[in-house]
């Protein structure tokens, strides 16, 4: 008989997204097609959504970046998983309009749990900073995809 491997599953068990973690979360178009970039208005649908979700499920939201194939959340939730697949589930028909037929999202997303022992605004930092890193811009406050609705003015950590 045939053993095939066993199948690992990227999720951490269910119970863990509602205990009030802080999650670090990545989620890729499909196929890493540049949806972002192309349709710069679908980023600013995606930021609004964000802002709605917050409002509407008490969800703080540290920090965000849309990267032109990916974006960078920082989120609290009751419930992770249920955000990202409401997140991912508004946006998808706005971006069918603008091209029908691509599919937005690859399956799934990353996800990493804080721990204790990480600055919450280091990580956040490390999210507004990935345009830069990128080769996007010179300085992650003139990136105008990125964002947070805990520190409104998280730009002024990097002006002199």
């Amino acid at each position: 008989m045939t053993q095939f491997p066993v199948r690992k599953h990227p999720r951490l068990p269910r119970p863990v997204y509602r205990e009030g973690h802080i999650f670090f979360l990545t989620c890729s178009t499909y196929r890493r097609f540049p949806w972002f970039e192309r349709f710069e208005e679908l980023a600013f649908a995606s930021v609004r959504l964000l802002k709605s979700l917050a409002d509407e499920r008490g969800t703080e939201i540290f920090a965000w970046c849309f990267m032109p194939d990916h974006c960078h959340l920082l989120v609290r939730d009751d419930d992770t998983v249920e955000f990202v697949r409401l997140f991912k589930g508004r946006l998808t028909p706005i971006a069918r309009k603008m091209e029908s037929g691509r599919s937005l999202w690859q399956k799934s997303f990353y996800d990493h749990a804080l721990r204790k022992s990480e600055s919450v605004f280091t990580v956040a930092a490390y999210i507004w900073e990935n345009p830069v890193r990128a080769g996007l811009f010179d300085s992650p406050e003139k990136y105008n995809l990125s964002g947070s609705l805990v520190w409104p003015d998280w730009r002024l950590a990097y002006t002199t």
